[in-house]
């Protein structure tokens, strides 16, 4: 079923492909953010020069104000490294260089609250200027440490499942049509068999695919566009099924509408549900009768 799948190695100057991924550093931001809440709050009393917090309203109200500022700040720079990503290699070094001048806007702006707003802060302002980016990093540098360390332990978890897929003898010889993944820049990063896979998923500059493994589904993230990907699969069983989804026709064990929306259930035992558009419906239906 499987066969010559790649192992990537990893090195010092590889950035996680988790990392560099929009929907996942979006969410990182709001891990950073929820952090951040929590650890301000528990460090205030601890440090004088801090002034998150609720205990009044001025202060309530600069707090919630400063997130309203930092907190965009943060998604437009993870928006611009994930859209940079996408035409420029980005190394460990650019990646550690971007995040240092994101760290200094932060930095930039909380020694701009704190001025204008002198929220019972008792050091002289050169003081602050020298307190405050220590504060600003050890804020930022744990729940970064966090989400890189994660995001690394994602990709050695798809090395392992890639491994497995390359050494799962049974299922090489199965006889199944074998389908080569290539990444935007031509790439080989691993062979499935047609049967095998599930479905596709569009996740920005990425493509997730999922697929049976030892009667488990497990995914990869390849970095392809969806319509690439979708012309490497033409002739097969593999067809769009609305703008972000591809699924394999041949898994589809239930079909039809459920709460005026066109769905498909797949044969596996997460008996996963995927919602269709009218027009593919209609090209997935005659998929469907063809294959009866």
């Amino acid at each position: 079923m499987y066969l010559r799948a790649p192992m990537t190695k990893s090195t010092d100057n590889t950035v996680p492909k988790l990392m560099l991924q929009k929907r996942f550093l979006l969410r990182a931001v709001l891990f950073v953010s929820l952090f951040s809440i929590v650890f301000m709050a528990l460090y205030q009393p601890f440090s004088n020069t801090t002034w998150f917090g609720f205990n009044t309203w001025k202060q309530a109200g600069v707090t919630v104000l400063f997130y309203l500022v930092a907190v965009p700040t943060l998604i437009m720079s993870k928006l611009l490294l994930s859209g940079l990503s996408s035409v420029h290699s980005i190394t460990v070094k650019r990646f550690l260089m971007w995040h240092l001048v994101e760290f200094l806007l932060i930095a930039t702006e909380y020694y701009i609250f704190t001025v204008c707003f002198k929220l019972g802060l008792s050091r002289e302002l050169p003081q602050l200027l020298i307190r405050i980016p220590s504060c600003v990093a050890l804020i930022l540098a744990i729940p970064y440490s966090i989400v890189w360390f994660y995001a690394q332990y994602k990709a050695k978890k798809e090395e392992l499942e890639l491994f497995k897929v390359t050494h799962n003898r049974e299922n090489m010889e199965s006889g199944h049509r074998l389908i080569q993944f290539r990444d935007s820049q031509g790439k080989h990063k691993m062979s499935l068999s047609e049967d095998s896979i599930f479905y596709i998923e569009s996740q920005d500059n990425y493509v997730q695919i999922f697929y049976n493994l030892e009667n488990k589904m497990s995914s990869y993230l390849l970095r392809c566009s969806t319509q690439k990907i979708e012309e490497d699969l033409e002739g097969t069983s593999i067809v769009r099924c609305r703008r972000s989804f591809l699924v394999n026709t041949s898994k589809i064990v239930r079909y039809g509408k459920e709460r005026g929306h066109f769905t498909i259930t797949l044969d596996h035992p997460s008996g996963k549900t995927i919602t269709v558009t009218p027009a593919y419906y209609r090209i997935i239906l005659t998929r469907l009768d063809n294959r009866s």
